[in-house]
């Protein structure tokens, strides 16, 4: 929604107050403000700053004046999406236009720039399984992942690529002496277009799949909203190409592999596994998670960290 449109909108339907009116409230915002004119302020009186905390996990924002407060604002906008309210009323039937709204959302979120040394931490629920994974920023670092189910907790280590070589492993040991060719593979790109034509031709020439293959297409879509780190003009340039896609339609009332409820996105297929649709929360538009016949996950956490094994 267009809140300046509906405020202009607003104030050509609605008439100016009298100036008989408006005299009880400047009688009493005339009295506020002379109260408390008269209180001395003294420097006793104010309470002492709070002393500084910096989260283990420390984003790196590109404003540092604002650094606590937007990365607070980060975890709560990633970690839970449908907690958040809004007036913002949910799309019913224009598909492309929920990826409208989710890329202007994407842009109201902190731009956080990942350092190489770091990580990208993800958490994601797919049924019973949780699944958690720690990826280097540049590729080059040991990352790790980890899958608990019902039937126990299993560890793979991610290696790094260091000098076109990486550590051969087995499972969450590493196999002594043992390297073997590699390209490294960074979970975070600084390169990522940020326009919606910029983006559709990095899709296209980074594609999985054959040409035309809308599964396949769905499944990049969901590597860079689920585990690869965007910032926002990346994140919202990518909803923008999303949304040209044609043949998208809208899913109310569709549910991510956690349960929660949102606005589905889903396109028509042929000779893929199933149907795949993407959930979004009804009025902030954050990315939920994925839904469909083809398998459900759900997003519980993206965020930068400075170390395996931290979380938020």
């Amino acid at each position: 929604m267009d809140e300046m449109r509906l405020l202009q909108q607003l104030g050509g339907e609605t008439g100016l107050p009298t100036i008989e009116r408006l005299e009880p409230a400047r009688t009493r915002l005339t009295t506020a403000m002379t109260t408390l004119a008269s209180v001395p302020v003294t420097t006793s009186a104010l309470p002492a700053p709070p002393r500084s905390r910096q989260p283990g996990w420390r984003l790196v924002l590109s404003g540092v004046a604002a650094a606590s407060v937007a990365a607070s604002l980060a975890a709560v906008l990633i970690l839970a999406p449908d907690r958040l309210g809004g007036s913002t009323p949910a799309a019913r039937a224009d598909a492309a236009q929920v990826l409208r709204n989710a890329a202007a959302a994407a842009l109201e979120l902190p731009d956080v720039n990942p350092r190489p040394h770091q990580f990208v931490y993800s958490r994601s629920q797919e049924g019973p399984e949780i699944r958690e994974s720690w990826q280097s920023v540049d590729g080059v670092r040991d990352g790790l992942l980890i899958e608990t189910a019902t039937d126990g907790r299993t560890e793979i280590i991610l290696p790094g690529c260091r000098n076109g070589r990486s550590a051969v492993t087995r499972g969450d040991q590493v196999v002594p002496g043992e390297t073997e060719r590699c390209v490294p593979t960074p979970a975070y790109r600084a390169d990522m277009p940020t326009d919606a034509a910029a983006m559709r031709a990095f899709l296209t020439k980074n594609r999985s799949g054959e040409p035309g293959d809308a599964n396949a297409a769905g499944k990049d879509l969901l590597y860079y909203l689920s585990e690869g780190y965007l910032r926002p003009r990346s994140r919202a340039a990518l909803y923008e190409a999303a949304a040209a896609t044609p043949g998208l339609r809208a899913v109310e009332h569709a549910k991510d592999g956690a349960g929660r409820s949102g606005i589905g996105i889903t396109w028509s297929s042929t000779g893929g596994p199933g149907q795949i649709v993407l959930v979004f929360h009804p009025e902030t538009y954050a990315f939920l998670g994925v839904g469909g016949s083809a398998g459900s996950s759900a997003v519980l956490a993206l965020a930068i960290v400075d170390r395996v094994g931290q979380t938020l």
